[in-house]
């Protein structure tokens, strides 16, 4: 039993370090709390604020839903007429800068689809005509959905469209925001010393000028159709932008993971994504979801955010850790000692000298040439590139091709005068000797 009490112990440690290993990869330290007050809206996210569910019901349904992972930058070289879902807020370090806005601006005019659902949506589109506000709502911390359903939803549907077909018993949330698309003060008052009198203010700007080239573009946000609001504002709010289309949801509880199940919400969300991902030419548009702004890269290694959020780093920790005891173990003796490996006294070049004795008693010159030219033959072929069944005359071409800086004719003699050799012509001593330096001053051309 002594003999195998180290055994056993080593094995329990290590199944102690598993257990432990394994219950410390389904702990996740680096998730952080979530709420409506600072939510976690990717679709990454399988928390109570982020939108996983409604991604993977997109991608289960066979819609072509995917992540975009990149600047708005590009969005007009990789995006082509797709549609767009951004989700708000963004992270801090994320915010949308004004070149990226201006970028998404354009793709949009340019035939693209978009649906910022966001309680603050200039953040996420930054057009400063934009302004929400939310309801006087203080939210507990730990808050459940059934506390922040608005009870009254349906109350707020503002006409029968297409967005609010078969919505009956929708559940908003009381968060949500009321938006209004207005000029900023400066520009209404530029406006209104340039006319007599004093004009009246008005919630939405002039309508913008006709493009007089398909490069230009106004892009200004007005004449909405407003599916879903009250006087103070639209909650969810359509605009024909340019060659595109866009939508304002002023509530990320309609898709987020805690809300999307309660009363009719799941319809409104479906009726947004097959309104906005239909074309003209009866083709859906591909689904992208920024993840971007949620600090998802392309520049992050693929295979790190594959696993990222997975118990496999875990895993590959206990395959090292496991790998290193076995090779600790193979290191251990745990049987009767061994005796120490017996050195042969004898050199290398014992047999190689008796043999040269033999030939050179027996007189075989020609043994000797059939020991030595075939495997000069095949080092020369190998270091022309070539195969070791090749003639003398292939060798010669190729040492002319790579212009190697040795004589033709010396290596001409080498290979004739071996090959008569091979084929029983016989020769002395002082010719045996001159051979066999010629093809050893030949090997060491090559080397050099």
């Amino acid at each position: 039993m002594r003999r195998y009490f180290s055994i056993i112990i080593s094995f329990l440690i290590i199944l102690a370090v598993l257990i432990a290993l394994s219950a410390a990869g389904s702990i996740e330290f680096d998730r952080p709390e979530e709420s409506e007050l600072q939510p976690i809206r990717s679709s990454y996210s399988t928390g109570p604020t982020g939108t996983r569910a409604f991604y993977q019901l997109l991608e289960e349904s066979g819609k072509p839903v995917a992540r975009w992972r990149e600047s708005y930058l590009s969005l007009g070289e990789k995006a082509g007429d797709a549609l767009l879902i951004a989700v708000g807020p963004f992270k801090s370090e994320r915010s949308l800068s004004s070149d990226e806005a201006l970028s998404l601006q354009k793709w949009i005019a340019a035939g693209g689809n978009a649906l910022i659902v966001s309680r603050h949506p200039v953040a996420q589109f930054g057009d400063p005509l934009i302004h929400s506000e939310i309801p006087a709502y203080s939210p507990p911390w730990k808050v459940t959905p059934e506390m922040l359903i608005y009870r009254r939803s349906d109350e707020l549907i503002a006409q029968p469209t297409e967005l609010t077909k078969d919505l009956r018993g929708l559940a908003l949330s009381q968060l949500a925001a009321r938006i209004t698309f207005k000029l900023p003060e400066k520009e209404i008052l530029q406006t209104e010393e340039g006319k007599e009198g004093t004009a009246p203010e008005t919630t939405s700007p002039p309508p913008s000028p006709e493009p007089t080239t398909e490069e230009e573009f106004d892009m200004l946000l007005y004449a909405p159709v407003v599916h879903i609001g009250d006087k103070d504002g639209a909650i969810l709010a359509d605009f024909k932008y340019g060659k595109g289309r866009l939508i304002f949801l002023s509530d990320p509880f309609v898709i987020a993971n805690n809300g999307i199940a309660h009363g009719s919400n799941l319809t409104l969300a479906l009726n947004l994504i097959n309104t906005l991902s239909a074309s003209e030419k009866n083709i859906v548009r591909r689904i992208f979801f920024d993840e971007f702004h949620h600090g998802y890269r392309n520049e992050n290694n693929p295979l790190v955010t594959y696993f990222r959020g997975t118990p496999m780093p875990w895993l590959m920790v206990q395959g090292v850790l496991l790998s290193l005891l076995i090779i600790y173990s193979y290191g251990k003796r745990f049987a009767r000692p061994l005796p120490l490996p017996q050195v042969d006294r004898h050199s290398p070049l014992e047999f190689v000298s008796s043999m040269a004795n033999l030939q050179q008693v027996a007189r075989a010159r020609d043994l000797a040439v059939e020991n030595i030219f075939p495997r000069f033959k095949a080092q020369l072929c190998r270091r022309l590139g070539l195969s070791s069944r090749a003639g003398a005359e292939e060798i010669i071409a190729s040492l002319r091709r790579q212009r190697l800086p040795i004589s033709e004719i010396e290596v001409r003699q080498a290979l004739s005068e071996g090959d008569l050799v091979l084929k029983g012509e016989q020769l002395d001593d002082a010719h045996l000797v001159k051979l066999v330096a010629r093809m050893r001053h030949i090997m060491g051309q090559l080397k050099s």
